[in-house]
């Protein structure tokens, strides 16, 4: 360095000058370099949480998927690239079910929601959410808020933008957060709306499959007195009546602003939805209020809920009952035999053979090829089965969508013979995962929505069962009544229904469901005959036989059924899931609207809910196709 000083100084003057300017401007870029590389590395895990929302009402609904809202911002002037990743945990903090992860880009100095779909079942779940950039580098996890559990959510529905007004006893929730999947609407019961949703076609279609499915939307006025002015493609929410349907959902315009909202009003308008009852043990009802429920003490003390641990129809009972069609039949008998085999040559094998050779050199080694020799022995006798072979058990509640499409909620239980990473891919849209487990961690990874998949690690001869929800564009038949004079008067029995299509030959145990009844229904070929009243949802489902309602208690689980058997015995319990029933107050409460009848039966699974995998052999399933039928001329459809 002192060589190069003295070098530089036998050149002129403007030289010296020159090359120190040169190097002086380098120095200046390699410290702008460094600060822009310092920034980068420091902005790829510096993005901040600012709010986070579970639900539509701050609440969650058990064993359903869930909408779970991050808000993140970027205080860094370079953009932000990577995923977020948000896994389940129990209390003690050990991780269970597999992560879910979500891409994330936000760009320099902006904000950004991020949403996931989790399943939420036991109470003692919580969450975390940890951000990992392009590189793989890791950020520090964040614990979420636990969730609160609650009823079926009732919100007000506006603008992000819009200034908070007190007083108003119903939750608020932001249009830019509504789900862009029908499937994540589960734990969303009704909607109260006085201003046009900023929504993109994907949010507008899920709110419309949501209400055709049987929501109920309640259209305020403005503040100025006037209704919304709701653009073509919402023109179910303009109707001129007080009332009007579209499918199983109803709409109802109320000559009412917010700012008219109150305890007493919000509960007369809420008197159109189920009541919120509990029962206790003894077979007591309790009415809980309409509104307000997150301030009332009266709750839940003694009474069977809705949030007991004691619903049997959780998905974790599906799973279960999936699980047992398949299981891989051990050789016991040699297993014992290897067992005491091993047990005697430690001992006192080795014990003999130590008084016969005085080289403990001999014992060990033999010790040491003993434990090497049964434990590949045991590995391989263990794993393996006997006559098993790579199959799929699904059941699956489908239910007719506008537009040729259908809502599926599915349970699947993959069984494999030889271990390896899996791809589960369906080939339905807005597909939600879970493996639902609250026991152990899941090694594999699920990515949620649009282009969704499971990736999982599965060990030979093992199996791995998983909830999921699904659009998926399939053809249904669609029903009309012969005498439409008659079924408009309410008198079912006797009358008949057409079908557009050919019905499946296998389909078997078909019932309608009317108001709170429900009704034998005959076949023949095309034709649909209503029979005899069965009476409504606590007897028709058994609610009533209380050994059927307790801790993890599975009525149909048989280890010597065939799998038929079992998929048979799953009708009740898909129906009763179907019908958002876990307890005797929720059939007790549950009312369906009187401009449908809701026809239900039992058939083969189509091949579209197949996993697109064929490494996954054989595919089968059950369940229940459920369709509504128009009862009368109803106020708008």
């Amino acid at each position: 360095m002192f060589r190069a000083g003295r070098l530089l100084l036998r050149f002129p003057t403007d030289v010296r000058y020159r090359v120190c300017w040169i190097v002086a401007r380098d120095a200046r870029i390699l410290g702008y370099c460094l600060m822009v590389w310092l920034l980068a590395s420091h902005s790829a895990l510096a993005l901040e949480i600012k709010d986070v929302r579970w639900g539509f009402d701050g609440k969650v609904v058990r064993h359903r998927f869930n909408v779970l809202s991050i808000l993140v911002d970027n205080p860094q002037p370079v953009a932000f690239d990577g995923e977020y990743r948000v896994q389940k945990h129990t209390n003690s903090g050990q991780d269970v079910d597999a992560p879910l992860i979500e891409p994330v880009y936000v760009g320099p100095f902006a904000r950004k929601w991020v949403q996931f779909y989790p399943y939420v079942g036991a109470d003692y779940e919580g969450f975390s959410v940890q951000e990992i950039d392009k590189e793989g580098r890791r950020a520090p996890r964040v614990k979420l808020p636990d969730p609160q559990r609650g009823w079926p959510a009732r919100v007000l529905i506006e603008p992000a933008s819009t200034p908070a007004l007190r007083g108003v006893p119903v939750k608020r929730f932001p249009d830019e957060l509504f789900p862009p999947f029908v499937t994540a609407t589960d734990s969303l019961q009704a909607l109260l709306i006085d201003s046009v949703p900023d929504w993109a076609e994907p949010r507008r279609q899920a709110f419309l499959e949501w209400l055709y499915k049987g929501g109920t939307v309640f259209v305020l006025q403005t503040v100025r007195g006037q209704y919304p002015d709701f653009p073509s493609s919402l023109k179910v929410l303009d109707g001129p009546l007080d009332l009007s349907t579209y499918g199983a959902g109803r709409v109802y315009r109320v000559a009412l602003s917010r700012q008219g909202l109150n305890k007493e009003s919000l509960t007369d308008l809420f008197a159109n939805l189920p009541k919120r009852l509990v029962v206790n043990y003894e077979g007591e009802t309790k009415e809980l209020s309409a509104v307000d429920l997150e301030n009332s003490e009266e709750s839940t003390q003694g009474f069977n809920s809705f949030a007991d641990s004691s619903d049997p129809l959780s998905s974790r009972s599906f799973l279960g009952t999936l699980k047992e069609m398949t299981r891989p039949e051990h050789n016991w008998p040699l297993l014992h035999l290897m067992f005491w085999v091993y047990i005697g040559l430690v001992f006192p094998g080795c014990w003999l053979l130590g008084r016969k050779y005085s080289d403990y050199r001999v014992v060990y080694l033999a010790l040491l090829a003993t434990v090497g020799v049964f434990s590949v022995l045991f590995a391989i006798v263990g794993q393996r089965g006997y006559g098993e072979a790579t199959a799929v058990n699904t059941t699956a509640i489908l239910q007719t969508l506008p537009d040729g499409q259908v809502d599926v909620a599915g349970w699947t239980n993959v069984f494999v013979t030889s271990g390896g990473d899996y791809e589960i891919r369906h080939t339905g849209n807005g597909t939600l995962y879970s493996t639902c487990n609250f026991n152990e961690y899941v090694s594999g990874i699920i990515l949620n929505g649009a282009d969704a998949n499971f990736f999982v690690d599965m060990p030979p001869f093992s199996s791995r069962e998983f909830a999921y929800r699904m659009r998926l564009p399939l053809t249904m038949p669609k029903f009309r009544w012969n005498d439409f004079t008659q079924v408009s008067q309410g008198k079912l029995p006797g009358q008949s229904l057409e079908s557009s299509i050919d019905l499946p030959a296998e389909m078997e145990n078909i019932v309608l469901l009317y108001g709170t009844s429900f009704y034998t229904v005959g076949r023949q070929g095309r034709k649909l005959t209503v029979g005899g009243n069965m009476g409504g949802p606590e007897g028709y489902l058994r609610i009533n036989d209380q050994n059927q309602w307790q801790y993890n208690y599975q009525p149909w689980r048989d280890s010597e059924k065939t799998a038929m058997e079992h998929y048979r015995d799953l009708l009740i319990p898909l129906i009763t899931r179907e019908m958002n029933i876990s307890s005797r107050g929720d059939a007790q409460a549950f009312q369906l609207s009187p401009y449908v009848a809701r026809l239900i039966y039992f058939a083969p699974l189509p091949d579209e809910l197949k996993i697109q995998n064929p490494y996954l052999g054989k595919q089968d399933g059950w369940g229940i196709y459920v369709i509504d039928v128009p009862m009368s001329e109803s106020p708008r459809e």
